[in-house]
């Protein structure tokens, strides 16, 4: 666990159900009720308070409803962080993320809005609230990296470049989306039978997020921004799928950016069960 002399506060999002339940019980177990505060971030208050009481109802987790694809719903949970928990915090779990099936402009939208435009805004509004040597841990997926493998090499220099803004990233995700609806996407270079297209370029996107986050914001606190990859988990995004790994696996590989030591993870790293990737990387064909 980050040391810290007063409360670790940390804030878990998408954390009712799934990798993000596993995180909060993790950190449950591994912790104490007088060091740690936990923020168990969920769209639906009902269904926090579910999984609230599937925790055991633990006095240092408290339910903070939160809904990513709402920009007033993560105005009005800012605002609960100031108001209720002194406007501090010490770890940022992004672990709330959306996969839809749809391929049209429409699915775009919504799935930047949640994987990476909100994502982007509360790191934004949360920067100036998170302590010295805390951490931002943004979850993502391996898609990212293979979508990027499949598309020019254009693309992969512009999504990894370490010059990229925050201006230019948008800019590419725009970019993207539109031409989806001109059916353009080929003649930008990415590869259209890339699997769950929109989704992976969501993660890409957040990725090469992490990085700006990690130059622009590192030096001010000592912040620690990473990716994570928790892998293929059996979560209802995955619709349980039977090849897939255990949300409890997953939540590991997003605990090892919680507990490792500050010196031994590389700012902007994208990272799973422990070990950095690069931020473009060839699929490993199945057996």
């Amino acid at each position: 666990m980050l040391a810290t002399k007063q409360q670790c506060v940390i804030l878990v999002t998408g954390a009712n159900k799934g990798i993000g339940f596993h995180v909060v019980k993790k950190l449950l177990n591994e912790s104490s009720s007088n060091n740690t505060v936990i923020l168990l971030g969920s769209r639906d208050l009902k269904r926090g308070q579910d999984a609230f009481e599937q925790l055991g109802s633990p006095s240092n987790v408290h339910i903070l409803q939160l809904d990513m694809s709402s920009i007033e719903s993560i105005n009005q949970a800012i605002n609960e962080i100031k108001e209720k928990y002194g406007g501090q915090l010490d770890i940022v779990i992004n672990n709330a993320g959306i996969l839809l099936k749809d391929f049209t402009v429409d699915a775009a939208r919504k799935t930047f809005a949640v994987n990476y435009y909100s994502i982007k805004l509360l790191n934004e509004q949360l920067l100036s609230m998170i302590r010295k040597n805390g951490r931002i841990i943004n979850v993502s997926s391996q898609l990212g990296p293979i979508a990027l493998h499949e598309s020019s090499a254009i693309l992969q220099d512009k999504y990894t470049s370490s010059t990229l803004t925050i201006k230019e990233l948008d800019q590419l995700v725009e970019d993207f989306i539109a031409a989806i609806e001109t059916n353009t996407l080929k003649d930008l270079g990415y590869h259209n039978k890339t699997n769950s297209l929109i989704y992976s370029i969501s993660k890409a996107a957040l990725n090469a997020l992490t990085q700006i986050e990690a130059r622009e914001w590192s030096t001010s606190k000592n912040l620690l921004i990473v990716s994570v990859s928790p892998g293929f988990c059996a979560t209802d995004m995955t619709q349980n799928a039977s090849n897939a790994r255990s949300p409890e696996i997953g939540a590991d590989s997003i605990l090892h950016a919680v507990n490792t030591s500050q010196n031994e993870l590389q700012n902007g790293g994208f990272y799973r069960d422990g070990t950095q990737l690069s931020l473009i990387f060839e699929p490993i064909p199945s057996s």
